[in-house]
């Protein structure tokens, strides 16, 4: 005995430090400029539900109010938090004493019988964190909860962009669709026309022909437009928590959907320090905390690290069970001292489970590393789609406005007789192509901001920043 306390007591010197190695955030070598950049000090986290300060449109506003009350999604990546929480509790509690009351009967053999002893009473268990086993499951439970946490974050973030980019979709389909119905009424006139003149021998069967055929084809778009703002609508149902249905929204209005979102200008670059606000990243790095620490615990279960605690008993001793009630039939028993188990031999089962704590720690660094990246790409791919679908909103602009012009000069053309029927025809096509191609840029110029938005870990607040716009206004 005097030599095992011995042993213990060169142990608990040298095992002052934990054991396995302290999480210590990896060198990732990040570059110092990105395609955008951002303060620090201006961004903000989609945790902290900034995305108000940039969705300006009061009914936005309210859908993803909606959604973040509602969501299936975000309330099971709240119930997950719970469940962590939970565990971190059961973790915690590994620091101080059990104690269960027990009543145990156990043979005693005799000569000539076969006896039992029972026995009640209290029974106190408590492991004394030696070697830092207890204090890295807590690390790996801390670990695993700031983890899901930013999950759940991660959940807010993704049904924000998910909401603005299904209620951008409806507006720009609401906005074909307006845009069609408007020329098939033109094409639908400009038809009777050609068909009146054709009876009266202005023009020729070829050309009415051509304005049928041109009317059909607009017209066919048509269906396939309000089969994707159906399909849209209940998407956006879902995402606010209800069964699919078309969702109500307020009246299409072409000058809000044409202004967009109210995005800004977008500033030179993007820190590295502000990528580690977005969510998949903090969960990301904590999961690689979560498993160091595991590492320690598996080393700290290994040989020659001995388990050290204190055991008691406190209750009484019978021959029979109704004696353990009755003073002169039962024996008191005060029980109490150290225990020390010493793993010996297990056949490489604990040098197993180190090996695979350490695996599992360069699977997590290595997926830190691939969330860094995608981080990065995210940043940089949402930073080209929104800067080339701004540059593309001047020309397509311009050419809408010519193919307007051109329009009306080749209707005077015809009305002159100057032109053919053929040309009204071609230029009526590229009005059309071209202002359903204007607002698809600016739906690619609104999410575009939305992506970067979720990209950058939530966006950040402009100083030069408009109020919002409030119902009514």
């Amino acid at each position: 005995m005097k030599a095992v306390l011995a042993a213990v007591s060169v142990l608990a010197l040298a095992g002052c430090s934990l054991a396995g190695r302290d999480y210590a955030r990896p060198d990732l070598g990040l570059p110092s400029r990105h395609a955008v950049t951002i303060a620090a000090g201006e961004a903000s986290s989609a945790a902290n539900s900034q995305w108000f300060e940039l969705y300006r449109d009061p009914e936005l506003r309210g859908l993803i109010e909606e959604a973040l009350a509602h969501n299936l999604d975000l309330q099971l990546a709240f119930a997950r938090v719970d469940e962590v929480q939970a565990r971190l509790l059961v973790a915690r509690s590994r620091f101080f004493p059990t104690i269960d009351g027990v009543i145990s009967t156990s043979p005693v053999p005799q000569a000539n019988a076969n006896d039992s002893s029972f026995v009640m009473g209290l029974v106190l268990g408590w492991e004394i964190d030696l070697f830092g086993r207890i204090r890295r499951q807590n690390e790996a439970a801390r670990a695993e909860l700031l983890a899901t946490e930013a999950g759940r974050n991660a959940v807010v973030a993704v049904l924000v962009r998910q909401v603005a980019t299904s209620w951008l979709t409806i507006r720009e389909l609401q906005a074909e669709e307006a845009i069609l119905k408007r020329n098939i009424a033109l094409q639908e006139d400009a038809l009777r026309l050609v068909q009146l003149l054709h009876r009266q021998g202005v023009v020729s069967d070829s050309e009415e022909q051509q304005a049928t055929t041109q009317l059909a084809g607009t017209r066919a778009q048509l269906p396939a437009v309000r089969q994707a703002l159906l399909v849209n609508q209940n998407l956006l149902a879902v995402l606010l928590g209800r069964y699919p249905s078309a969702t109500e929204l307020a009246p299409f209005d072409a000058d809000l959907q044409a202004r967009g979102i109210g995005a800004y200008p977008l500033p030179e670059g993007v820190p590295a320090d502000l990528l580690a606000r977005r969510p998949d990243m903090i969960a990301a790095e904590q999961a690689l905390a979560a498993a160091t620490a595991r590492e320690g615990v598996a080393i700290a279960n290994r040989f020659p690290f001995p388990t050290i605690g204190l055991g008691a008993l406190f209750g009484v001793s019978a021959t029979s069970l109704g004696g353990l009630f009755e003073d002169g039939n039962s024996a008191a028993i005060n029980s109490w001292g150290p225990s020390v188990g010493l793993p010996i031999l297990n056949f490489g089962r604990d040098l197993g489970n180190v090996r695979v704590a350490r695996a599992q720690t360069r699977q997590a660094l290595i997926g830190y590393r691939q969330t860094v990246q995608t981080a990065l790409f995210d940043v940089n791919a949402a930073t080209y789609a929104y800067r080339a679908a701004e540059d593309q909103l001047a020309p397509l602009s311009d050419q809408f406005v010519a193919a307007r012009r051109t329009l009306d000069l080749q209707e005077m053309r015809f009305k002159s007789g100057v032109a053919n029927y053929l040309a009204v025809l071609d230029a009526q096509r590229l009005v059309l192509a071209s202002e359903l191609e204007l607002a698809r840029a600016r739906l690619r110029r609104d999410l575009g901001f939305v992506d970067l938005y979720q990209a950058l870990g939530g966006g950040w607040s402009p100083a030069s920043a408009e109020p919002p716009i409030e119902a009514g206004e």
